[in-house]
């Protein structure tokens, strides 16, 4: 079964790519402080100098690391007219990996993150865990698994291993769910949820062309007519709503149970 995308392909190259600042943000995250500049001045090659400060920058917006080849132009230019380059060499392939992570340490170490390391992991799996069982869009649970990473002062990892995080959580959550209906509904119980999904024809519609709908989506909204034949519609449904409740209770207990034994709230 292919793997769910949390994001669109244009969200996920945006996500995976250096920040497209406009004159105002360039200026503001490559505005560096003296004591990356004199980091920046004792680097050998003028590539390993700007490579160095494009760095900080993109990381002080993004607090994630990208490949030089994702740098934009504008931003090479701007950076190395700081660095007073004549005659500057865009070519990044003396630009080793080697060199980049030496670089992203003294970076990482400057702004006071840390590295998303095995202890990280174990902290962002418990933020995901509260997160899933609020039943959240998927998309949603990335931004707050990124909020959170930076809140804890913790570089941002790949896309790739953070939707890996959240679509296991999202998994185990939903196999979890599954134990408890398998354990605890009857048949009766079952056969009442299915009688939800039966659709049943739509009087007085006002969407052309659409002449019935789900059970479910029948009973969301109870009629204020006070007409005899809508009021016993009405009646049945909320007999219908009593009757759920009590068929499910022991399904709701266990659900309940699970969420205080796992410190949900």
């Amino acid at each position: 079964m292919p793997r769910m995308n949390i994001l669109n392909t244009v969200e996920r190259e945006a996500f995976e790519s250096p920040p497209v600042f406009n004159s105002v943000q360039r200026k503001q995250y490559f505005d560096f402080p003296t004591e990356l500049r004199r980091l920046a001045a004792e680097l050998r090659a003028p590539t390993h100098q700007l490579g160095f400060l494009l760095s900080a920058g993109y990381f002080k917006a993004a607090k994630s690391f990208f490949p030089p080849s994702a740098f934009h132009r504008r931003d090479f230019e701007y950076v190395a007219r700081q660095l007073e380059l004549e005659d500057p060499r865009f070519d990044f392939s003396d630009y080793k990996p080697r060199t980049r992570q030496l670089h992203e340490i003294t970076i990482r170490t400057f702004y006071g993150f840390r590295v998303f390391d095995p202890e990280a992991r174990r902290l962002l799996l418990k933020e995901i865990a509260g997160i899933v069982r609020s039943q959240l869009k998927p998309k949603l649970m990335l931004w707050l698994c990124v909020d959170a990473l930076i809140r804890e002062k913790i570089e941002v990892p790949s896309y790739t291993r953070l939707t890996k995080l959240i679509l296991d959580a999202i998994n185990r959550r939903k196999q979890e769910l599954a134990t408890i209906i398998e354990h605890t509904l009857d048949q009766d119980a079952r056969g009442l949820l299915d009688g939800l999904l039966t659709q049943e024809p739509i009087e007085g519609r006002t969407a052309p062309g659409k002449t019935s709908a789900y059970k479910l989506t029948l009973i969301k909204k109870l009629s204020e007519s006070t007409q005899p034949s809508k009021v016993k519609e009405r009646v049945a449904d909320l007999d219908l709503v009593g009757g759920l409740y009590h068929q499910l209770s022991p399904a709701l207990q266990t659900y309940t149970n699970v969420r205080l034994s796992s410190g949900a709230v």
